[in-house]
């Protein structure tokens, strides 16, 4: 097996949702959301405190750390998400 990559956050960290993270194939919303991460209950789990909630009138929530990005590294994964996505297109 290779190596596994996790991205992983302290308390306080500003934190969005991965533009690799997706719900479904239909799903390119490449919006930014910015949240706080105010606990860590689990190995790789984070409970985020939204300033813009991805979901209507749902402000915290816990979220795996595999789907967050902190916010200074989004627009570089973004960039490269966006490219794997065009190599794909017909």
């Amino acid at each position: 097996m290779g190596n596994i990559l996790r991205r992983t956050f302290v308390i306080g960290d500003l934190v969005t949702i991965s533009p690799d993270f997706r719900n479904s194939v239909l799903d390119f919303d490449f919006e930014r959301y910015i949240g706080i991460v105010v606990s860590m209950p689990e190995d790789n789990e984070y409970v985020v405190h939204w300033t813009s909630s991805p979901i209507n009138s749902y402000y915290k929530g816990m979220w795996s750390g595999d789907h967050l990005v902190k916010v200074e590294e989004y627009d570089s994964l973004k960039e490269k998400v966006q490219k794997r996505l065009h190599m794909f297109e017909l």
